[in-house]
Parts: C-alpha cells; sequence; structure tokens
C-alpha cells in the first residue's frame, strides 16, 4: 500500500508539471494566433476598395473584429488541450479494457458509434446555427454603432425609444437562433449521456456473466474493464463541449477568413502601377458610364466626357444626383468605370501607382472628419513626416492660424470625437489645412462651404482661393456665389456633361446652370421679401444685455426664459460672440469640465436580491435550469454507491441473489442514464432562454 502511495504522489506531481505546459503552450499559441488573425483581418478591410464598404456595414465590421475572433481563440485555446486529453484518455481507457477482457469491451465498442454520430450532428447543427446567431449580432452591432456615433442627432429628434427597439429587433433575432442552438445542445448533450449510462448497464451486465458463468474474467478484470470503459466513455461524453466550442470558432472564422482571403478589386497596398516622372495636372473623363456596387441597376455616369485643364479651377454644378460627387470620386479611384477611362495627364489611372495617385490629391468635403485627437495630429494625418513648422504653415494658409492660437492649448487642444469641440468653420479650415500640407497637385472641394454660415463661409471661401492658386481644382457648390469666377463651369444633369463654359457664358445659354441661378436667386428674394415684410412689433429684442440674463423679450411682451448661460453658450451663441457677451467658449467650458476634480460618488449597490428582481421574468427557466444542474451535480455521488454495490454483488455467495442485485444495479444505471437525458436537456435549454 506504501508503494501504491508513492506512485500517486509521482503521478501527482507530474500531472501538475504536465499540466502547466499543456494549458500554457496552447494558451500562448492561441494569443499569437488571434492576433495575427485580428491585425490580417484588419488589415485586408484597410485594402478593400470603397464599393466593398458600401455593401458592408462599418458596425458589423466592428463586431466581427471584436466577437467573431474572440470566439476563434476560445476555439484553438485550452479547448483543443482538453479535447486531446479527453480523446486519449477515450483510446487509452479501451486500450486497458482490451488487456482485461476483449471480450467485453468489444461489447462496449460496438455502441460506441451511437456516440460519435450524435456528437457529429451536434457539432454541424452547432455550427451552422452559430453562424447566423453572429450574423444576427454583428446587425446589432451594427446598429449600436451606427447609433453612438450619432447620438447627437438621436437626441435632436427624439429617436432614442426608436432606436433602442431597432436594437432590440436584431437582438431577439439573435436570441432565437441562440435558444435553438441551445436546445440542439441540450437535446445531444442529454442523449450523449443517457447512452453513456446505458453502456455502463450493458457493459456490467454482461461482465457479470462473464464472471459467474463462463469464468472468463473475475472481478479485479471486471472492475479494471469497467474502470477503463466507464472513463473511456465518460471522456468521450465530456469532449462534446469543446465540440460545440469547436463549431462556433468555425462558424466564427468562415466569415473572417473570406474576407481574408477575398481579392480588393482596388488594392490601396499594391505596389503595382507606374509613377509619373512629372505631373502637369490634366484630368480627362472619356466616355464613363458608372454604377454604384450597391445599386448596379441605378445608372451613375451616362456616357460622360470631359477635360479638365492643368491649373484652372473647374466647377461641377448641377441637381443633386446628377453625378458630380461620384465624378470625383473616381478621380480618387474610390471606384473604376464600367465603361470608358479617367485620365491623368494622358495616362489611364488604372494603370497607375494607386498610392501615388491619391498622394498628388487634396481633398475638402462638405463635412470632413476629424479625429479624437490634437488639431496639430488632424493636419499631420495630410502627411505624416512633415515638421511643426510645415504644420503652422499649413494653418496659416488654410487661414486657421489666428483662431488656433487663441485656443489655451493652441495646436495641441484636442478636437473631440469627429471634431464636435471645433464649430463647422474651424473644422473645414483644419481640413483645408489638412488637404494642403500634402502639397497636391490636385484640389478636389465637394460642397466645401455648403454647410456653413454667411461669415464662416467667407473665412473658409478665403482660404479656399488661397488654395486653390496653381493647382488643378474641381469645386463642387450648390451656393453658386462661390463658384462664378471659375475659369470653367461644367453643367450635369442625369449623368452627363451637357454645358461647358464660363458663368456669362452659360447664363446666356440659359440652360443648367442658369435654371439653378435663377432657382436660387428667386429663393434669395423671397426670403428677403419675407423678412422685409414682417411688422417691426414681431422683431425679438436680442440684445447683450438680454442674454447675459438668459432671457428675451418680444415687442408684444411675450418673454420666453432660455437656459443656464453655459447652456446657451454652447448651443447658440458663436465663439467670436462669447467675450463680448462674457460667455466662456465652448473650449473654455471644456476645459473648466475637465478640470474639475469630480467627487467621489457614493455609486449604488447591486446585490444579489436587486439583480434577482430585474431577472424576474427569466425566474421559472432559471429554477428549471438549476433543478437541472442540480440533478445532473448529483450523478458523480451515485457513481459512487453504485460502484460501492457493484463490488458488493461479487462477495454475495447465492448465485441467485448475486444476479439479483446485479439486474438491480443494471435497472439503476438505465434509471439514471433517462433522468440524465432530461436534466441536461433541462439545465442547457433553460440556461439558453
Amino acid at each position: 500500500m506504501t508503494l501504491f502511495a508513492y506512485y500517486y504522489v509521482g503521478i501527482g506531481l507530474g500531472v501538475l508539471i504536465v499540466s502547466y505546459f499543456q494549458i500554457v503552450f496552447w494558451v500562448s499559441a492561441a494569443a499569437r494566433q488571434t492576433q495575427r488573425i485580428r491585425k490580417t483581418y484588419f488589415r485586408k478591410v484597410m485594402q478593400m476598395e470603397i464599393g466593398w464598404f458600401d455593401c458592408n456595414s462599418v458596425g458589423e465590421l466592428n463586431t466581427r473584429i471584436s466577437d467573431d475572433i474572440n470566439k476563434i481563440n476560445n476555439a484553438i485555446a485550452d479547448q483543443v488541450s482538453i479535447f486531446i486529453e479527453r480523446i486519449s484518455t477515450f483510446v487509452f481507457g479501451f486500450m486497458v479494457g482490451f488487456i482485461g477482457g476483449w471480450k467485453l469491451t468489444l461489447v462496449v465498442i460496438a455502441v460506441s458509434p451511437l456516440i460519435g454520430l450524435a456528437a457529429g450532428l451536434m457539432a454541424m447543427a452547432v455550427a451552422r446555427l452559430t453562424g447566423r446567431e453572429l450574423s444576427a449580432y454583428a446587425k446589432a452591432g451594427a446598429v449600436a454603432d451606427e447609433v453612438l456615433s450619432s447620438i447627437r442627432t438621436v437626441a435632436a429628434f427624439g429617436g432614442e425609444e426608436k432606436e433602442a427597439e431597432r436594437y432590440d429587433r436584431n437582438l431577439i433575432e439573435a436570441q432565437n437562433w441562440g435558444v435553438k442552438k441551445g436546445s440542439i445542445i441540450g437535446v445531444f448533450q442529454g442523449y450523449l449521456w443517457c447512452i453513456i449510462f446505458l453502456c455502463y448497464a450493458l457493459a456490467f451486465w454482461y461482465g457479470s456473466k462473464l464472471v459467474i458463468d463462463t469464468k472468463e474474467l473475475t472481478p479485479g478484470s471486471l472492475i479494471q474493464v469497467f474502470f477503463g470503459v466507464l472513463m473511456a466513455a465518460m471522456n468521450l461524453g465530456q469532449a462534446s463541449p469543446c465540440l460545440e466550442a469547436f463549431a462556433t470558432g468555425r462558424a466564427a472564422a468562415k466569415t473572417i477568413f473570406e474576407t481574408i482571403d477575398r481579392e480588393p478589386e482596388i488594392n490601396c497596398f499594391s505596389e503595382d502601377g507606374h509613377k509619373l516622372d512629372k505631373v502637369k495636372g490634366d484630368l480627362e473623363f472619356n466616355n464613363v458610364t458608372f454604377f454604384y456596387p450597391s445599386r448596379p441597376e441605378v445608372k451613375i455616369l451616362d456616357n460622360l466626357s470631359v477635360q479638365i485643364k492643368a491649373g484652372e479651377t473647374t466647377a461641377f454644378v448641377g441637381p443633386s444626383g446628377s453625378g458630380k460627387s461620384t465624378a470625383i470620386q473616381l478621380i480618387q479611384r474610390f471606384y473604376d468605370p464600367k465603361e470608358g477611362t479617367v485620365s491623368l495627364d494622358g495616362h489611364d489611372i488604372r494603370t497607375l501607382n494607386i498610392q501615388w495617385l491619391r498622394s498628388l490629391i487634396g481633398v475638402v468635403e462638405q463635412e470632413p472628419v476629424l479625429f479624437a485627437t490634437t488639431i496639430a495630429d488632424n493636419i499631420q494625418y495630410g502627411r505624416p513626416e512633415v515638421t511643426m513648422n510645415q504644420i503652422i504653415q499649413a494653418a496659416k494658409e488654410a487661414n486657421a492660424y489666428d483662431f488656433i492660437m487663441a485656443l489655451p492649448k493652441k495646436f495641441a487642444t484636442l478636437v473631440g470625437e469627429g471634431g464636435g469641440q471645433m464649430s463647422g468653420g474651424q473644422k473645414q479650415r483644419i481640413a483645408i489645412a489638412r488637404a494642403l500640407i500634402r502639397n497636391p497637385k490636385i484640389l478636389l472641394l465637394d460642397m466645401a462651404t455648403s454647410a456653413l454660415d454667411n461669415e464662416s463661409e467667407a473665412v473658409v471661401q478665403e482660404a479656399l482661393d488661397n488654395a486653390r492658386a496653381g493647382r488643378t481644382t474641381i469645386s463642387i457648390a450648390h451656393r453658386l456665389s462661390t463658384i462664378r469666377n471659375a475659369d470653367v463651369i461644367v453643367g450635369f444633369e442625369h449623368g452627363q456633361a451637357v454645358e461647358r463654359g464660363t458663368h456669362s457664358e452659360l447664363l446666356e445659354k440659359q440652360g443648367v446652370y442658369f435654371t439653378l441661378v435663377t432657382l436660387q436667386n428667386q429663393g434669395s428674394s423671397n426670403t428677403a421679401k419675407v423678412v422685409s415684410s414682417e411688422p417691426p412689433e414681431d422683431d425679438f429684442d436680442l440684445n447683450v444685455e438680454s442674454f447675459r440674463r438668459g432671457s428675451f423679450r418680444s415687442s408684444k411682451r411675450s418673454s420666453v426664459r432660455l437656459r443656464s448661460q453655459s447652456q446657451l453658450s454652447s448651443d447658440f451663441v458663436p465663439d467670436a460672440l462669447r467675450g463680448s457677451l462674457g460667455i466662456p467658449t465652448s473650449v473654455q467650458v471644456t476645459a473648466e469640465n475637465t478640470a474639475e476634480d469630480s467627487p467621489e460618488e457614493n455609486k449604488e449597490r447591486a446585490p444579489v436580491a436587486r439583480i434577482l428582481k430585474y431577472n424576474q421574468p427569466e425566474w421559472p427557466y432559471m429554477l428549471l435550469g438549476s433543478l437541472g444542474a442540480a440533478v445532473n451535480g448529483s450523478v458523480n455521488p451515485i457513481y459512487a454507491v453504485l460502484f460501492s454495490q457493484i463490488l458488493g454483488t461479487f462477495a454475495i455467495q447465492d448465485v441467485n441473489q448475486q444476479r439479483e442485485e446485479i439486474n438491480g444495479i443494471c435497472i439503476l444505471f438505465c434509471i439514471v442514464a433517462v433522468t440524465s437525458f432530461f436534466s441536461q436537456f433541462l439545465q442547457v435549454v433553460c440556461c439558453s432562454l
């Protein structure tokens, strides 16, 4: 006995060391693989053409790169080592069985295909349902990403409840797939353990026959075979959660690797294509036809032919949807035309190196996107290798230097998420500086001032006039007054360039441009008439003192109480007027709020009773699931009871009584098998609901 005790001590120490390396190596390998997969996936996403993003939600991509890759990590980490351990126990258990009694072991093996079939079917079903569940969660993630990134707009229109319901609908779909997956797992897991216990009953009943009737086995050999087969079957059943993890990981990996394996139609990382030794800046659209990938049935450009001369400012005008912005995107090679060519200095841009081509282009859009970092960093994104002196020079050229230097932290000022801490004019001028720091040969202005007030527009327009000097410039504008001095104005209609000329020439033609100018002038004159027709007594007395008091009055003696000064300053008053009104600027308010030391608040505790109260609708499922778990937990103690009775039966001298005891124990195994089926099903299904 002492020798066997030493054996157990040695085995224990060996298991300690081997188990450590088993888990550490697999988890470390999985972490490294997951990191490479995540980096490869994100790099491939960055490599995709813009048309691919038109057909794939950005929020869904965020969910893929986080949740789905985490599921892959779970599938290839310790679950693999545990699965190998279970299968190893299964194989060696049956080897022990064959050594101790091959007939009994063959009988048990005859039933084993039922276990393998169930495990295989479960893995297939779980993989399919998990894929649909992950797709639903990805849609929900896309909704959440869209709503949270536009929370100000949602709040402005009171759409919080509507967006919450939209998010809930996607979660309900994911929940339904999750419940179906849980039901299938519950059925198969209960089935597996039911078969295992029935195998125990069969093994003990047939083994007792070999001991009592044929004397082919001794009680010791029976216990050896019984334990070997028991451990083998039990570990095969315990491998089913690993199969579930593998199936979930495979379903998640399918979408990830489909993206990784996809070859982009326009590869921004490609080194192919040549670079021109000298760039003049002539652009030409030659019979270009184009459809967006997300709307292949709608023709956006229809046999478009336009020439843009180097060094000139060319304006694109036309009604919405006529293809003006699409033409600019083709110049940047966001898309390739379906027919025709877009050329630079006579070279088809598809033959040019794409990174080199885009380095020649500066872009200022209607709604510039600033990143949540400093002003200097946002300008530097235009060309990473620039110095601080070059950043300052670009800011001066963009007419942004003065307002930046008036800020407390100057170029180190954080712009906030999406540039939310800056006004519209300030964001535009930072975006112009970002475009100018590239020293572009081609400048694209896509309605760069249409969202600004008159004062901000004048400042930004002055910066744009300075920026386009000596560059090939294409400007799109809805405010036609900003492009009347362009060298050439091109009128767009139904995806075609229908007219071309200067401001005065196009007015004489009385075509698209003439119609737009006339409609805009009529709108302006009607607005002026409405303003001038208002009686003086209806005008609001908005003076400095009324702003400082936080109220304003009409001459009809009606008064409306405004909000506090800090709210007023952040919502209504531009930075240029805040100093004269005695109101802090938006940057100062932000700085003060950041500088304040928020007092430690007593956080409300969340006791278990409170959590259970929130889960009141789920109580029936929780109780049934807990009941199933409790019954499953009693299985191991039942092993001990039944095993002790097995040993006791071989000490009985009366053969008939011995057979009765054996039959009774076999029946108990069958009862445990049926009970285990329902308890496993109850536990898994109720916890999935």
